[in-house]
């Protein structure tokens, strides 16, 4: 999720009022997906089904897989780097374990079509939620960028809440992220039109079981940020597990999912 190192120019471009050139730049700053549709046989998940979902004037594509019985149902978000292959190991363990899949390739990564937005990746997850929500222990699972879809999502859809639901390195906004690498720029963030402002949602939206990973060493969303969603959620039922050395995107070791997949256990137990 690099997003900030690029950010800069984004910033510079709107400052020059230079509107349309600014939209494109965020978006390749934000969303830099990559569009490969893969099947997911071809990455070693032949229970794995591959559809399109058609929201709106776009379709979507949805990998989904059944839950074994009396296991929950995964939600996946990705973040803002690949593509759902990129992800094929982490469904295959979720697999193993007995857990359903239903993972949505945002619009322009893995095959979907149509322009990402934060306003379009909300709609689009709440129309695949709520496909999927009735008779299923559901549980919603974001990594990086898909922490902030995550809680919009949450945000939205109340009364009809997951069973619990799982962060994966959250940030509190962009303009807080640009601020932190970039001193001075956060007010300047504030005036594109993606700027994922996941803390002031959390009061609402997590309301609900609550796991946040978050690594001590993770330099491209600093762990602060991640303490600040879950200080904000509402929940009692929240747990925070600091993964001590762990980056960003090196969360999955052996200390870390046992506790995860306990966690996704209980899930069911609702």
């Amino acid at each position: 999720m690099r997003i900030v190192f690029r950010l800069i120019l984004v910033l510079g471009i709107l400052v020059l009022g230079t509107v349309a050139l600014g939209n494109m730049a965020e978006r390749w700053i934000i969303y830099p997906f990559d569009s490969t549709e893969v099947s997911p046989t071809s990455v070693g998940l032949p229970e794995v089904r591959a559809h399109r979902q058609s929201i709106g004037t776009s379709e979507v594509v949805i990998w989904s897989a059944k839950a074994a019985e009396n296991k929950p149902t995964l939600f996946y978000l990705h973040g803002n780097a690949g593509n759902l292959a990129s992800r094929s190991g982490r469904f295959k363990r979720f697999i193993d374990r007995g857990y359903g899949l239903v993972a949505m390739g945002y619009r322009g990564s893995s095959g979907s079509d149509g322009t990402p937005s934060e306003e379009a990746l909300i709609s689009d997850a709440i129309e695949v939620y709520d496909a999927i929500a009735e008779n299923t222990a559901l549980v919603i699972y974001g990594e990086s960028l898909g922490t902030a879809v995550s809680i919009a999502l949450a945000d939205r859809i109340a009364p009809r809440k997951p069973a619990a639901i799982i962060l994966e390195a959250p940030f509190t906004s962009i303009p807080d992220l640009a601020e932190f690498h970039y001193p001075g720029t956060g007010a300047m963030a504030e005036k594109i039109s993606n700027t994922w402002h996941s803390l002031d949602r959390a009061e609402t939206a997590l309301d609900v079981r609550l796991l946040i990973l978050h690594g001590t060493n993770d330099t491209l969303i600093p762990i602060e940020q991640g303490r600040q969603i879950f200080s904000a959620a509402p929940t009692s039922n929240k747990d925070f597990f600091a993964v001590k050395g762990a980056g960003h995107s090196d969360l999955w070791r052996s200390d870390t999912l046992p506790r995860l997949w306990r966690f996704i256990d209980q899930s069911a137990l609702r």
